[in-house]
C-alpha cells in the first residue's frame, strides 16, 4: 500500500510511486530526500519517520 499524500501548493493528492515517477528526469536521482508532485512540480521535504509515528499515534 503506498502512502496519500497532499501537494502543500496545488492541494491535490498522490501517492509515493506518483512521486518517484516525477523524480525520474531529476538530476540527483531521487536522492536529495524532497517529494515532488507529480501535477505541478512542487517540491518539499520529506517527512521524518518519527512524525509519521507520531502522527499514526495520535490519529492523524
Amino acid at each position: 500500500m503506498n502512502a496519500r499524500m497532499t501537494c502543500p501548493f496545488c492541494r491535490r493528492e498522490f501517492d509515493a510511486a506518483q512521486a518517484r515517477d516525477a523524480c525520474k528526469g531529476c538530476r540527483s536521482g531521487g536522492g536529495c530526500q524532497n517529494v515532488k508532485c507529480p501535477y505541478c512540480g512542487y517540491e518539499t521535504p520529506r517527512e521524518p519517520r518519527w512524525i509519521g509515528w507520531l502522527r499514526r499515534r495520535l490519529g492523524k
